[in-house]
This record gives structure tokens, sequence and C-alpha cells, in this order.
């Protein structure tokens, strides 16, 4: 059996990770019981107790079963391509919506596991010798970063879904056929997969979903139907990561199936060098986003191929921009791209709508 063919319940790739998560030990236990959610797996105490919430239908009207994440509908609902997105996007939307008293789910499209420069970091090995199991191993890091992160804007785990589809290849999936899944040349994962949060389609159907389309499609469907939010906040299909584009593509898909008649949101992450979105650079509390030429192109407008001003701007106090940037700080693994994480730290949140297809 090769590293790819394996299913780990818990990390197995160093000593030192049992030292870091004291709920190490727990993972292999929870991790067979029937299919629920891990509640608050990053604050776990010794009387864990896991609840079951409820028995909704899929977008196809499949019994899912016993799951993890509430049956209410909730008002917003955060689609988030890796772990982090969601609070450079929509941190402060998030905090003020818990303030007013609404509810709040956040859905991870990946585990955040492709990312070769963090990963390097993180394992303290040259870019060439990482392995598929480095990669999980990050994969294990950045969910627990996500707990931390998002406890911080008031979130706990039951409000936080992982789907588990290939960091750095989402697009990738969105262009599948049936017959022809893809694999993930980091993790060499096939299928969709947690490890500290199992992903949604185990959970809803007892089994991974492989990665393809349709898989992906219907369980980003499940889940709007599931919460039936009031609000859907996704990656702008304009952002120049393929992934956040591919997950723009994919809500873009279901709401249309679906006739979704709420609000959508789009927040924009990647537009250009890093260096030149977000703009101004640096850490801005008291600043509004700008938008500039591009330094190297006479004439060019970031942020690209969107208009400016934003159709819609959400204010900040300067106490909810830094504590925004705690919870961009909790995300270790990712600030070896400090400055330009820091940099989404302004005086407002801004976004676009979503153009019908």
């Amino acid at each position: 059996m090769n590293e790819s063919e394996l299913q780990l319940p818990f990390t197995l790739y160093s000593p030192n990770s049992k030292q870091s998560h004291p709920f190490y030990e727990m993972r292999y236990n929870l991790y067979h019981q029937p299919p629920l959610h891990l509640l608050e797996p990053a604050f776990l105490t010794p009387g864990l107790t896991l609840v079951p919430f409820y028995t909704p239908r899929t977008a196809f009207g499949n019994p899912i079963g016993n799951m993890g994440v509430s049956a209410n509908s909730v008002d917003i609902l955060v689609f988030a391509p890796h772990p982090d997105d969601e609070t450079l996007g929509c941190g402060g939307v998030i905090m003020h919506a818990l303030a007013a008293g609404k509810r709040v789910h956040v859905v991870f499209f990946t585990n955040g596991d492709g990312y070769t420069k963090a990963a390097s970091m993180l394992m303290n090995k040259n870019i060439d010798n990482l392995s598929s199991w480095d990669y999980l191993e990050l994969s294990r890091v950045r969910q627990l970063e996500v707990f931390a992160a998002t406890k911080m804007l008031g979130l706990n785990p039951s409000n936080i879904t992982f789907l588990g589809y290939p960091d750095g290849a989402v697009n990738k999936v969105y262009q599948s056929k049936d017959s022809n899944y893809f694999q993930s040349p980091t993790t060499l994962k096939k299928e969709t997969y947690g490890l500290v949060q199992i992903d949604y389609h185990k959970l809803a159907y007892g089994k991974p979903a492989p990665y393809l389309k349709k898989f992906a499609l219907s369980d980003t469907m499940d889940l709007i139907q599931i919460f039936q939010p009031k609000d859907i906040y996704v990656p702008e299909a304009a952002d120049q990561h393929l992934d956040h584009m591919a997950v723009n593509w994919f809500v873009r898909d279901a709401i249309k199936v679906l006739r979704y008649q709420g609000r959508v949101h789009t927040y924009l992450i990647h537009s250009g060098p890093d260096s030149e979105w977000p703009w101004p650079q640096g850490i801005t509390p008291r600043d509004p986003f700008a938008s500039h030429e591009a330094l190297d192109f006479k004439g060019v407008p970031i942020p690209r191929f969107v208009p400016w001003p934003p159709q819609e701007r959400v204010s900040l106090n300067e106490a909810v921009a830094l504590e925004k940037l705690k919870a961009i700080r909790a995300y270790r693994s990712q600030l070896v791209d400090r400055e330009y994480l820091q940099s989404f730290t302004k005086s407002e949140e801004i976004f676009w709508g979503m153009a019908p297809r």
C-alpha cells in the first residue's frame, strides 16, 4: 500500500505533532464514530461530547443522516477556497453579523494542502524534498488554524464545514469528466478527506467523494439547500487565483440550478502581483482599499477586471479591523506571506455582485 492509498484517521507524520496538539490521541476513536462532526476539535476538554444536530436532505432528496452542522437556516454562508480566505475577504462582515445576532456558516472548499512554500517552511525541508506526507501534515495544521482564527471572529467548529477538494486544482475538478477524476500532485489524494474535521461528503454519505465536478457541485448545492442563507459570500470571478475562480463557478452553477433568491456578494483576494493588491500595502486599519495604476504597466488599473469603486463597501472601525488582523495572524503557516496577508487590514471590506451566467 502506498501513501496515496492510506486513509489516515490521525496524523502519523512527526512525533512532535503529538506534543503540539494534546487531542492527537483522541483522533482514532473519534474518526470511527458514526458520521458526526468533530465538535470543538481545537479546543477539546476532557468531558468531550459529540452531538448529532439534524437529519437534513440533500439537493437531490437523499437522506444525509446525522451531521455536525446546524439544521437551522443561516443568515450568511461564506464559501472560502482555502483556510484564511474567509478572514481576508469577510472577517469584518462575519464579526458584524455575529454581533448583530445573525447566524454564519463557513465552507472551505480545500484544506489548503497544496501550498509548496508553506509546506517547506512548516516541515523545514527544501521544496524538492517534500513528500505527500508533508502536504497532508500541512492540511492538518491548516484545519487547526481555521478553528483558532474563526474562534477569534466569534465562530465555533459547528459553524465550519470542509469539503476537502484539492488545493491548487479546484479548476481541474470543475473541468473534470466523469471517467477522468483528478489526483492531487501534492497529497496524491484522489478523493475528499479531512484529518482534523472529516470532509462533508464522508459525513453526509459515508464515504469521500472522488475529485469530480459532479460531486463538488452536488456538495455545494447540498449546503446551500441545507442552510438556506439570506446572503452568500464567494470569491470574485475576476480573482486571478484559479481556485478562487473555480469556487465562484461552482457556486454560480449551484445557485442557478437551485434558483437561489438571496443576495450574492463577491470578494477579491488576488488581483495583479501580491505587491500591488491589496492596496495600500501594509497594516492600515484607518484607510480604505484604493485603486491604483500598476507599477510595471502604465495605464493598467489595479484591481483588474472589476469596476471601481466597488459596488459594496462595509465600514470597519479600527477595533474590528485589528481583531481581524489577529485572526489573520492565527494562520501561522501562511505567514511566509505576512506583508501580503496583513495588508487586508483596512477600514472596510469591499464586495461586488455575481453576474448571471
